[in-house]
């Protein structure tokens, strides 16, 4: 009886068809909006940066003092912006500002009076609130130079560490 069940169940393994393979296809719609972004004073890789503008060592007021972001001590403005993406930047009158001068502050409450350009025979001066520099974004890091005289005949203030925060607003 064993075998004949045996047999029985492999004829009917047999005599059973075998399903058929089959394939359909779909598909996945893949998208994205790119809105347009702006960001100053970063890298690529979205690290924030600052620049600085660093007149070194003063001993004379005598004469105008000049530097630029790309002094030694210093680093550039960037600004990033998406393709095609205009953009104007701002800067503020600083942490110190008197009326229209710009100035840096001691530790002892003296001030040293400053000026930005964005040229470097500055000879265009960057107003308070006004546009500094404008542009139209590539997609990658754009560079640019700021210019600052202390100028000649300034009061020579107290030895010590003078600084001043300008803040830049990006507009796009």
């Amino acid at each position: 009886m064993r075998k004949l069940l045996i047999a029985a169940t492999v004829t009917s393994l047999i005599a059973i068809p075998a399903t058929e393979a089959a394939t359909v296809t779909g598909s996945l719609t893949v998208s994205a909006t790119l809105a347009a972004s702006c960001a100053v004073n970063t890298s690529t890789t979205g690290t924030t940066t600052t620049a600085v503008l660093n007149f070194g060592t003063v001993t004379s007021m005598a004469a105008n003092i000049d530097a630029s972001t790309s002094s030694t001590g210093g680093s550039k403005v960037t600004v990033l912006c998406s393709n095609g993406t205009g953009w104007t930047l701002a800067m503020n009158g600083g942490s110190n500002v008197s009326g229209t001068q710009r100035r840096m502050l001691g530790g002892n409450t003296e001030y040293v009076p400053y000026n930005l350009y964005s040229d470097s025979a500055r000879t265009v001066a960057i107003g308070i609130n006004t546009t500094a520099l404008s542009g139209t974004g590539t997609g990658a890091l754009q560079s640019y130079d700021i210019y600052g005289r202390i100028p000649a005949g300034s009061t020579l203030a107290t030895p010590g560490a003078y600084t001043d925060t300008v803040t830049m607003t990006l507009t796009y």
